[in-house]
């Protein structure tokens, strides 16, 4: 038995992260992930001196077989260098068997000859080379030690729990592997064990988190537990909640450090990848607050981070992940992948209800027990309340429940105004004792309150509150409400106070209306308190600016608009025109849950308690973190909004910026005719704001607009127009540069202007780099890439050449794009690449980008992108079809990357022509018939 620390060592350029990781994780599956070498999985080990020496050991001594994978980045770079030194010496000594050469392309390789064999990647799916090499290698004996990871947040409340036998027999065998016992299996058959998602779908109050609860506690070989209530954030889905805490939270247990993140979708890449090789389980309990809640929605997810994560999970299953919500996931639902099950939890039968009040202490006879379960609907926290309450006041006698009086200003659905109606009965019975003041005080809250806060609040002596109570009183009304009404849940993170998020939405409606003084005291006391725990003025982390979110929203809540946004949210979170969030962490679902607490409707009326002034920033914050995070459609509104109140301020200049942000977001959606008129008002108010720089740049605004229409005579007059106002403006730029040099490149790359655009290009460049950041960069190496790529297309050149200088100009765009975290711009990076890679015939990495652009574009509604995507599709199964490659088709309305039929090539084409003329984006119309003809006669497009 071999005693070498790892089986497999990959070794291969970053450019090509995507698809070896997948292998990665394959092999971790089967192997277990402390058998393979991939670099991501030993950051810790790596951060070290000397790293060359430390990685070639590995390669050279510590790996029974190494795998490169070979290609021309791959010779280029140092670091695979450092490697392929330990290799070579392997071959050198004969060990040759210890070696398994893969290759992207052709690219010569010193060291390697014509006569040695390799398996070439370019026909071969990750899932494939994952096959191949376990050919190699068998999987060694698992160690009888197991390392335990245990994060248990979900609560725990006193009382039985009854019925839900086909439930746990789902989740026993899913757990377990065994067959699927779900009534509605996978196309694979009843047999299948491939059951890796499954979520829970029910009313608050029905029982889902206590289901999870009692099986959790009843399953003892579960290695590696993390299990998160998202209801301790909140249980409204309306509420505008961030993931960050549940991720921040996991990523510690999981022993990552990581704290920057070039997108909200690399946090949820990263957390599937800790996972993988990892037997988990992982609960996802009250997911809710993270989904689109209204009637014209859904369900869609609203956190990308999240929707990766399950993504991820889906097509790399290595565990079993629960969600529990009260809306079915979109990018779950009606899936037939097998690897998900959705399941719709129903209220207790009859039978189940009977025992369940009996349990409690309730007494009475049969036929009076279950009339009392059918009053109440079967409803799992109403029941309980009601057992309570009849056992404690009226001796258990079931007959009794008749005294409870009906619910005042009924709301909620019928479920929730069962639990209501119980709830009046006990804020009458603790009128006027220390358990109502508890009640009142958890109310307070979206998120379990700890000791510290609750010792806060009682010191305060509030008035209607915390008044007047001494300590002793608290501590039985806390044991009451715990031990005698099971009202109170308990955490397994320590001693915080917490209740079921109804008790919380009751209670803490009672407080605000009948009692607002003290609802606003309360809050103003814990603003004071927030504000003041970090002990930086100007937190550094995310994790430290914590309490600083927690301020505004307890501020914003007791009214204090206006001192929270100056002292607290412009001052220290925003920090003025630095956007600290968003610019130096990259995180935009804090700042945007910190924003939506200005908003009296979001994203719809900022608070009364803003000036106008602040009301349009308001907006136009929201607008921006709901475009940034891929929520194109919320983001029209607050959009429109904002221009609408500088209009109205007669601000020409912010009106003329915010008209002009307006157009690139509904271009974007594809939404061509409007764009095209919000650029043409943008102009307007331009050029009554007399700024110059904005009659410029809104000039190039306008004209994408109609260049993506197909007017090309406009828009070339008006980009022209805005040059020349450029060169008036500043002499010694006299050309376009930035976002306006980009666009305007773009339409002349599509008059074959070919030679001038990377003149033009080069130019920008040097001017970005010396006076802006990432995303004018990153645009500036797209459009070099995409010249270079064209130049190669020329009829002079008849097509030769591998591509070189335009692969090195995509690929630093495309990591440029992720680095600035604007996912509305990374597809265009994505797009030309994968024209590239279907030039060059590298046609596995070319459905790796347009997968890519396709899951980006796709949930996110950005109808021009996903055109592009089909007619690039067509053209990549038209080139493969040429060189006789057989793969099988991207997924052609995957929401969520999950498992559904393929699109052929003129189904490509029908859904390009049907959002071409949905959208009226005209500029693809020759490309388009292009495609149409070669449908029509075979002729290459």
């Amino acid at each position: 038995m071999s005693t070498k620390r790892f089986q497999v060592a990959l070794s291969f350029p970053g450019e090509y992260r995507d698809y070896v990781s997948q292998v990665a994780v394959i092999l971790g599956q089967k192997l277990g992930q402390d058998a393979v070498f991939y670099d991501q999985w030993y950051t810790a080990e790596l951060a070290r001196p000397n790293m060359d020496t430390h990685l070639q050991a590995i390669y050279h001594d510590h790996a029974e077989l190494i795998v490169p994978f070979l290609c021309a980045d791959y010779e280029r770079k140092q670091w695979c260098g450092l490697e392929w030194r330990a290799i070579r010496d392997l071959l050198k000594k004969r060990q040759d068997n210890d070696i398994m050469p893969l290759r992207f392309d052709d690219t010569d390789i010193p060291g390697l000859f014509s006569i040695d064999g390799y398996i070439d990647l370019r026909r071969h799916t990750p899932e494939q080379i994952a096959g191949f090499i376990l050919q190699r290698v068998k999987p060694r004996q698992q160690s009888s030690i197991v390392t335990t990871i245990h994060s248990d947040r979900l609560p725990t409340v006193k009382g039985g729990f009854f019925g839900r036998t086909a439930e746990l027999q789902l989740l026993n065998h899913s757990w377990s592997d065994e067959e699927n016992p779900h009534p509605n299996p996978s196309p694979r058959g009843r047999g299948a064990k491939e059951t890796r998602i499954i979520q829970f779908i029910a009313p608050g109050g029905t029982g889902k988190t206590k289901l999870l609860r009692h099986w959790l506690d009843h399953t003892t070989d579960i290695p590696v537990l993390i299990a998160w209530s998202f209801y301790s954030q909140g249980a409204s889905e309306d509420k505008q909640t961030s993931a960050t805490p549940f991720f921040s939270h996991a990523f510690a247990k999981l022993g990552s450090s990581r704290e920057r993140f070039a997108s909200e979708e690399d946090k949820g890449d990263h957390l599937a990848e800790l996972l993988h090789g990892k037997r988990y389980v992982l609960v996802l309990d009250g997911l809710e607050p993270l989904q689109h809640g209204g009637a014209a929605m859904r369900g869609e997810l609203k956190d990308k981070a999240i929707r990766q994560l399950l993504r991820q999970l889906a097509r790399h299953p290595s565990g079993l992940c629960i969600i529990t919500t009260r809306i079915a996931l979109h990018e779950l639902s009606d899936r037939d992948a097998p690897t998900v099950i959705r399941h719709d939890l129903q209220n207790l039968t009859v039978a189940d209800g009977i025992q369940l009040l009996q349990s409690l202490g309730v007494t009475g006879s049969t036929a009076e027990l279950g009339k009392a379960v059918r009053e109440y609907g079967g409803h799992a926290l109403a029941l309980s309340l009601l057992g309570n309450v009849l056992r404690l006041r009226h001796q258990g006698d079931v007959r009794k429940r008749d005294t409870l009086k009906a619910l005042v200003k009924a709301k909620g659905n019928q479920d929730s105004r069962h639990a209501f109606k119980v709830m009046q009965a006990y804020a009458e019975w603790f009128a006027g004792e220390p358990e109502l003041a508890l009640l009142h005080l958890l109310g307070l809250f979206d998120h379990p309150i700890g000791q510290d806060v609750l010792q806060m609040l009682w010191d305060a002596q509030i008035p209607h509150l915390t008044a007047g109570i001494d300590e002793d009183e608290w501590l039985e009304a806390i044991a009451s409400l715990r031990e005698e009404h099971h009202l109170l849940s308990q955490h397994d993170s320590g001693g915080d106070l917490d209740c079921h998020p109804l008790i919380r939405e009751y209670f803490g409606g009672q407080l605000q209306t009948q009692q607002p003084q003290a609802w606003q005291q309360a809050h103003e006391r814990m603003y004071e308190y927030y504000k003041a725990l970090p002990e930086k003025e100007l937190p550094d982390t995310l994790e430290e600016m914590q309490p600083l979110f927690s301020a505004v929203a307890h501020g914003c809540a007791a009214g204090l608009h206006t001192k929270s946004w100056e002292e607290v949210y412009w001052a220290r979170i925003k920090r003025g025109n630095d956007n600290y969030l968003a610019q130096k962490l990259g995180v935009f679902s804090d700042d945007l849950s910190c924003v939506s607490h200005f908003f009296g409707v979001p994203w719809q009326t900022p608070t009364s308690g803003l000036n106008d002034h602040r009301k349009a920033l308001v907006l136009n914050l929201a607008g921006f973190r709901l475009r940034a995070l891929g929520r194109l459609r919320e983001a029209l509104e607050p959009m429109q909004a904002s221009v609408d109140v500088r209009v109205k301020q007669e601000n020409w200049k912010a009106a003329a910026i915010n008209a002009s942000n307006l157009s690139e977001l509904q271009l974007t959606l594809g939404d061509v005719a409007q764009a095209v008129e919000s650029g043409a008002r943008s102009i307007r108010y331009a050029d009554q704001s007399g700024d110059m720089f904005e009659r410029m740049g809104n000039r190039t605004t306008h004209a994408d607009a109609l260049h993506q229409a197909g007017d090309t005579a406009a828009d070339l007059a008006l980009f022209r127009e805005a040059e020349q106002l450029q060169q008036e403006h500043q002499p010694s730029y006299p050309r376009l540069y930035g976002l306006a040099g980009f666009r305007y490149c773009d339409l002349l790359l599509a008059q074959g202007s070919t030679a001038a655009v990377l003149e033009r290009a080069e130019y920008a460049l040097k001017i970005s780099t010396e006076q802006f950041g990432l995303l004018s960069i990153a645009l500036d190496q797209l459009t070099l890439g995409r010249a270079h790529l064209q130049q190669l297309l020329l009829p002079s050149t008849s097509g030769r050449g591998a591509g070189g200088e335009g692969l090195h100009w995509l690929d630093q765009a495309v990591a440029g794009l992720r680095a600035a975290g604007q996912q509305d711009d990374l597809p265009r990076g994505l797009l030309a690449r994968a024209a590239l890679f279907r030039h060059t015939h590298d046609f596995a990495r070319a459905r790796q980008d347009l997968q890519e652009v396709f899951d980006i574009a796709e949930p996110s509604g950005m109808r021009l992108f996903l055109t592009d995507y089909h007619l690039e599709m067509a053209r990549l199964l038209v080139a493969e079809q040429e060189e006789g490659v057989c793969n099988t088709p991207l997924q052609g309305a995957d929401v969520g990357g999950y498992c559904i039929r393929p699109l052929a090539l003129h189904e490509h084409i029908a859904t390009a022509e049907r959002l071409i003329t949905a959208t009226g984006y005209h500029r693809r119309d020759p490309e388009l018939a292009e495609l149409q003809q070669h449908l029509a006669t075979g002729a290459t497009p």
